[in-house]
C-alpha cells in the first residue's frame, strides 16, 4: 500500500483505538489550526475585510464541504445542459487542476471544439469540454479572471463554477452543495485528521444541497434530518448515477453495459471515489478481475502503460472513465477492447431542481 493510500485510510477511520488516536495526534492539532483558520477566513468574507468581486452574469457553483468524489462534474453537466435547453448562455468554469497553464484563463472549448489538451487544461476541465458540446469550458486557476473572460469573450447570462464552494474570492448568487451519502461527513474531523474542508456549519451558505451516490442508503432520512438541523431552509434533492452506456474507445461505438454480461474486466481510474466505479461495473453484470486504481488527477507514465497492456492480454476488456480517458496517451494505449464507462446524473425530482437553480440564483 502506497504512503498516500495509508494516509488516505488513517483519515477514514471512524472509531479508531487509543494507539490510533496517539498516533494522529499531530493531525488533530493541526485540523484544530485549520478549522480556525477556515471560519477566520470566511467570517472576513462574510465581514467585506476580504473582497469578493462580482462579475456581470449569475454564478452558480457546485460544490462540497469534503475531499474526494461526490459528483460534482455530472452534476455541473447535468445543470449545464439543463440551463442551455432552457436558452440560457451559460459557460463551465473550472480551476484546471493539474493543467501546465491554466494560471491564466484558458479557452478548453469554444462550444464548437475542445482547444485545449488535458497536460495543459487538467483532465477534468478537457472531460467537461468533450461532454458539453454548445457550452464553453474556461480553466484557470483564478476564477474571477476565468469569470471576466467568460464574459468578455461569450457574453454569458450564468457561470457555473465546477468545486467553487470554498472559492469566496468570487461573488455568488448560488451554491449548490453536493453531500456523498455513502459517506457524508467521514470521521467528522477536518483535514488533515479527516475528510472535511470546512466545519458542518458551512453547510448554512448553501442554497440548494444533492445527496449523491444514494442508491441503496437506508439510512438517508436520518441524514436528511442531520442536514436539516444545519440548513433548514435549503431544498434537497437525491441523486445517483446512471450508466448510460460504455463506449469501445476503437470504433466509438456505444454498448448497453447489460451486453458485457459476467465479461472479466479490469477497472482502470484515479478518481476521488474508485469503489463507486467499481460499483457499478459490479451492478451491471461485469466481473471486476483486477483493479487498477491510481491516486486522483493522476498522470499516467510507460509503467502504467505497460499494467494495463498486460491486464487487457489477461481479461476480456478494460473498462475506464470518462475522466481518465481525457488524460490517456492514445499513441502509447493501444489496448484491445478499451471501453468508457459513461456516466449521467440524475436528480429527483429532476424538474423541481432546475426551477429552484433559476430561480435561487435569479436568472428567472
Amino acid at each position: 500500500m502506497s504512503l498516500r493510500a495509508s494516509f488516505e485510510k488513517l483519515i477514514h477511520l471512524k472509531n479508531p483505538g487509543m494507539a490510533v488516536q496517539l498516533l494522529l495526534l499531530p493531525l488533530t492539532i493541526c485540523s484544530w489550526g485549520y478549522s480556525a483558520a477556515m471560519r477566520l477566513r470566511a467570517w472576513l468574507y462574510k465581514a467585506c475585510i476580504f473582497e469578493s468581486h462580482a462579475l456581470p452574469c449569475r454564478v452558480i457553483t457546485v460544490g462540497n464541504i469534503t475531499v474526494g468524489g461526490t459528483g460534482k462534474t455530472p452534476t455541473v453537466c447535468l445543470l449545464a445542459r439543463s440551463l442551455a435547453e432552457k436558452g440560457f448562455k451559460v459557460c463551465v468554469v473550472n480551476r484546471g487542476y493539474r493543467g501546465a497553464k491554466t494560471q491564466t484563463p484558458l479557452i478548453v472549448s469554444d462550444g464548437n471544439q475542445v482547444l485545449a489538451s488535458a497536460e495543459d487544461a487538467g483532465d477534468e476541465a478537457v472531460m467537461l469540454g468533450r461532454k458539453l458540446p454548445g457550452i464553453p469550458v474556461i480553466a484557470c486557476t483564478d476564477r474571477v479572471a476565468a469569470g471576466t473572460l467568460a464574459c468578455e469573450s461569450f457574453g454569458v447570462q450564468a457561470i457555473i463554477l465546477d468545486d467553487g464552494f470554498q472559492h469566496l474570492r468570487l461573488r455568488r448568487d448560488l451554491d449548490i452543495v453536493l453531500v456523498n451519502a455513502a459517506d457524508p461527513f467521514g470521521n467528522g474531523h477536518l483535514l488533515p485528521q479527516g475528510i472535511l474542508r470546512e466545519p458542518l456549519s458551512a453547510l448554512e451558505r448553501a442554497g440548494i444541497i444533492v445527496f449523491t451516490k444514494a442508491d441503496n442508503q437506508n439510512d438517508i432520512e436520518a441524514l436528511i434530518g442531520r442536514v436539516k438541523e444545519l440548513n433548514a431552509s435549503a431544498p434537497l434533492f437525491i441523486a445517483s448515477y446512471i450508466n448510460a452506456g460504455l463506449r469501445n474507445c476503437q470504433t466509438g461505438t456505444t454498448a448497453l453495459p447489460e451486453q458485457l454480461p459476467g465479461a472479466k474486466v479490469a477497472a482502470l481510474c484515479s478518481i476521488g471515489d474508485p469503489e463507486s466505479f467499481i460499483k457499478m461495473l459490479t451492478s451491471a453484470g461485469m466481473t471486476v478481475s483486477e483493479k487498477l486504481i491510481y491516486p486522483d488527477h493522476h498522470g499516467y507514465g510507460p509503467d502504467d502503460y505497460t499494467a494495463i497492456k498486460e491486464a487487457s492480454a489477461r481479461l476480456d476488456a478494460v473498462v475506464t472513465t470518462e475522466k481518465d480517458i481525457a488524460k490517456l496517451d492514445s499513441g502509447m494505449l493501444q489496448v484491445r477492447d478499451l471501453f468508457v464507462m459513461e456516466i449521467e446524473q440524475l436528480i429527483v425530482p429532476a424538474d423541481n431542481f432546475l426551477k429552484e437553480a433559476i430561480s435561487r440564483s435569479g436568472l428567472g
